[in-house]
């Protein structure tokens, strides 16, 4: 894992973890994806993915609850996809759920 990877991973996680209100949400790199998981009780729940595309654009995806993961249909910057996943998937990273 490169330092400018983890310093990412923790950038999103920050950022996150402001817009939600809370910091049981978690980011951890993974080759070119930053996995957004869910802390409780000590066990992490993996609930969507932001992924590097080129130096400046970004995709995200949702994991089903088969398992799979299934993008979204827009690609942008990290900014722009951070708040996407704030607004279709805060539901599931919100504190009523763990």
């Amino acid at each position: 894992m490169s330092h400018i990877h983890a310093g990412s991973a923790a950038e999103i996680q920050k950022t996150l973890q402001e817009a939600l209100g809370h910091d049981l949400v978690k980011v951890k790199p993974h080759g070119p994806h930053y996995l957004i998981q869910m802390e409780a009780d000590g066990e992490r729940e993996t609930v969507a993915r932001l992924t590097t595309l080129g130096s400046r654009t970004f995709g995200a995806a949702f994991r089903s609850h088969t398992g799979r993961w299934d993008p979204l249909p827009a690609e942008g910057t990290r900014e722009e996809m951070i708040q996407m996943v704030v607004d279709l998937f805060g539901p599931y990273l919100t504190l009523e759920n763990y």
